[in-house]
C-alpha cells in the first residue's frame, strides 16, 4: 500500500506542476496578445493622427489656408499653429492673424510652406502646424 501511495502522490505532483506550467504558459500567450493588440491600436493611432495633418506636412499652401487652418484649429488641446514665431491657437493669434490679413501684410493669396511635427508643451506631446512664407 505504501508504494501505491507514493506512486499516486508522484502522479498528483506531476499533474499539478503540469497544470502550473500549462496555465504559466496560457497566462503569457494571453499578455503577448494583449500588448501586441495595444502596439497594433497605438500604430492605427499614429497613423490616423498623422494622416489627419497629411496637407500640412511639407507642402505649399495659400494664405487662406493658412486663416482657414487657423480657425479649424483654434483652443485644440493637442494641435498648436504657428506662424511667423507665434501661436496662433488663442484669442491673441487669431487677432494677429486678422491684423496681417486687414492690413495687406498677409495676402490670400500668398504662398506658404508648411510642416508637421510632434512636440513636447508643459509635458503634453501635441502636434505643431508651422507656417513659413515663400
Amino acid at each position: 500500500m505504501g508504494e501505491s501511495l507514493n506512486k499516486a502522490i508522484g502522479l498528483g505532483v506531476g499533474i499539478f506542476i503540469t497544470l502550473l506550467i500549462v496555465s504559466g504558459v496560457i497566462t503569457i500567450f494571453s499578455q503577448m496578445q494583449q500588448i501586441y493588440s495595444n502596439v497594433s491600436n497605438t500604430d492605427t493611432n499614429v497613423t490616423t493622427r498623422f494622416g489627419k495633418f497629411a496637407m500640412y506636412d511639407n507642402t505649399e499652401i495659400t494664405g487662406l489656408d493658412l486663416v482657414n487652418c487657423a480657425n479649424k484649429y483654434y483652443n485644440e488641446n493637442l494641435v498648436v499653429v504657428y506662424y511667423s514665431g507665434r501661436d496662433l491657437n488663442n484669442a491673441d493669434g487669431v487677432n494677429y492673424l486678422q491684423e496681417l490679413v486687414d492690413n495687406g501684410t498677409l495676402k490670400y493669396e500668398d504662398k506658404f510652406r508648411s510642416t508637421v511635427e510632434e512636440v513636447e508643451y508643459d509635458g503634453v506631446d501635441k502636434t505643431r502646424i508651422s507656417f513659413t512664407k515663400m
